[in-house]
Formats: structure tokens, sequence, C-alpha cells
């Protein structure tokens, strides 16, 4: 299902989450569990979130600065009258900057204890694999393994699983310092 130019609501993503359910009772799936991810770019980079960790999918907001933030976050955004401090990934992974387009989104991870959103030049499309097929030893070379869970190759090319956990736990500490 592409996801270009649609905001995805709960109640949509929760849809795309049954409708999965629902095929694997009727048996079109294997027994082994699958992971449901959104997949975006950063750059020619490109990465997936587990859906379960997803509240929303918007189109740009306005964002409002906030005086002595870390580098990595661009401001907050106001989504539905909640507050979230929205976050640059291009910076915290030292990929080029890039201005926002219409094919901008933001992103809104729905942690217990911190919800963000973060910027993400484009969305693709919500996948569905299988957890054996995600590689857990990420290629170290690079800064951005840090915030790497798995690497899977789909459609040809690598896939990066972001590890939303990591991703707070660098934002806490550039605050802190």
């Amino acid at each position: 299902m592409s996801m270009q130019g649609e905001e995805f609501t709960e109640a949509e993503l929760l849809a795309l989450e049954l409708e999965k359910r629902n095929s694997e009772r009727a048996g079109e799936n294997s027994p082994e569990p699958d992971v449901t991810l959104l997949t975006f770019y950063l750059g020619d980079e490109w990465f997936g979130i587990l859906l379960e960790q997803i509240k929303v999918v918007a189109r740009m907001l306005e964002v409002t600065q906030v005086p002595g933030a870390s580098n990595y976050i661009l401001g907050v955004v106001n989504y539905r009258s909640a507050i979230y401090p929205l976050i640059d990934l291009h910076k915290m992974f030292e990929l080029i900057p890039s201005l926002p387009t219409r094919a901008s989104r933001i992103v809104i991870i729905n942690h217990e204890h911190h919800p963000f959103g973060i910027l993400v030049d484009s969305t693709t499309e919500v996948k569905h694999v299988r957890q054996s097929e995600l590689n857990k030893q990420v290629d170290s070379s690079s800064g951005i393994s840090n915030y790497i869970n798995a690497e899977i190759s789909l459609d040809s090319k690598m896939l990066g699983v972001l590890n939303i956990e990591a991703i707070l736990r660098m934002i806490a500490g550039a605050d802190q310092s």
C-alpha cells in the first residue's frame, strides 16, 4: 500500500494491523511471526519503523523553534492539540541536510513516556516481513548503525529498522550537555 501524499490516523494504522492479523488467521501466512514496518527515506537512505511504534503520519506542520534545544531538535509541532518535539534525523545520522518538500512527512512516535515526531523526506509503504528475515548484525562501519536494530534486504535495497530507544537516549544525552 503506497502512502505517498496520505495521512494515516491511528484508526487507519490499526485497520492495517487488523487486516494483517485476519490474513494470518485465514492461513495465508506461515505461522512465523511477521513484523510490520512503515518504510521511508532520508535522502538516499531507506529506513523502517515498527508500525506498532507509530501514532500517526502527518503532512508537514508548522514548527516552533525552541531556544536552547539540542541541534537534533528542529522545534515542536502541534498536532491535534498535543505538542511533540520534532527530531531531525538528517543531523543525528550526519546525512546531507535537506529542506522539507511536499513529500516530507512527520512520523509521530507513540512512545510511552516521550512521544516525539521525526521529519522524513518521504514515506513509501507498509511492508510485512518475517522476523527471521531481519539481520540483527548491523554493519558497524557507519554512525547510523548505532540507531538501527536490524537490517533487511528488500527489493534489492537494504532497509534499516530504527531503534527508537537509541534515538531517545541520544536526544537525552545531547540535552544534558
